[in-house]
């Protein structure tokens, strides 16, 4: 039979010992199968080649997701996306521009931080507009000092150092009631898992559309990261290169590909 290699539905990536679901890719632009294998030749005189021997045989998969997914980027650096509750390490910029016979300014959310030193400094905006001249906290505001009051988030302003037309630019922490996040840590690596590939062939006879799967039993991903944001959006490279599973009774399949049809399946 002759098919096309039509399309990739989805890259499903569960864990290696519980089979636990992790990661679904499903907004695939592109997907390849990769392999290679080194020959070595048995040589005789004058360089007469006698026999060869294929050695070194590997495997991988590469794709590109339209998407960023958190969790792939998490297996890649050999994490988890970890949910924080009541934290406060998420850095608030805001900016005000200053009115005739403004003295102080109102904050969107709470700051926190040590008692008395919960916004630490604010900044008047240079002429590009970014942090310049600063000022620091206290209790109560003087020429080189602002204060703040937690209770009704105001700050009031330096005396007599801002006037109309200036911006006042203020750096601080609020306290969330939860955020995600993802370490990156220099002693962890990117993860191994197994991969379950679903796509599509088209049969060249009928045009019929045939199911496939590709099935890695352990797959390393690649902590190679490279997100760029520009003109265009970021696109998540995705490679995978294919292990074989040493315990005993393991099989040496670095992936096996499964055609199927689903009205064969037990209803």
């Amino acid at each position: 039979m002759k098919y096309a290699f039509k399309k990739v539905r989805r890259i499903i990536i569960n864990d290696l010992a519980t089979k636990k679901h992790k990661v679904t890719l499903n907004d695939l632009k592109n997907f390849k199968i990769n392999g290679s294998q080194d020959t070595v030749y048995a040589e005789g005189q004058d360089g007469a080649k006698l026999a060869a021997f294929d050695v070194n045989k590997v495997a991988s998969i590469s794709a590109e997701n339209g998407s960023v997914d958190e969790g792939y980027l998490a297996l890649q650096v050999g994490s988890e996306v970890v949910k924080v509750t009541n934290g406060s390490s998420i850095l608030i910029r805001e900016e005000f521009p200053i009115q005739d016979g403004d003295t102080s300014v109102v904050l969107s959310y709470k700051a926190t931080g040590a008692t008395g030193n919960e916004v630490r400094f604010i900044y008047k905006a240079d002429s590009n507009g970014l942090p310049g001249d600063n000022y620091t906290q206290n209790a109560t505001a003087s020429e080189t000092e602002f204060a703040y009051a937690p209770d009704t988030k105001t700050i009031t302003l330096p005396t007599d150092v801002f006037h109309a037309g200036d911006t006042v630019i203020v750096d601080y922490y609020p306290k969330f009631s939860e955020y995600e996040e993802i370490a990156n840590d220099a002693n962890k690596f990117s993860m191994t898992g197994e991969i379950i590939v679903d796509a599509w062939f088209t049969d060249l006879c009928t045009e019929a559309d045939v199911p496939l799967q590709l099935y890695q039993p352990k797959g390393k991903i690649s902590g190679t990261i490279d997100l760029s944001a520009g003109d265009q959006a970021a696109v998540q490279s995705i490679e995978i290169e294919s292990l074989t599973r040493a315990c005993v009774g393991d099989s040496k399949n670095l992936w096996i590909l499964r055609k199927y049809d689903l009205s064969k399946a037990e209803a």
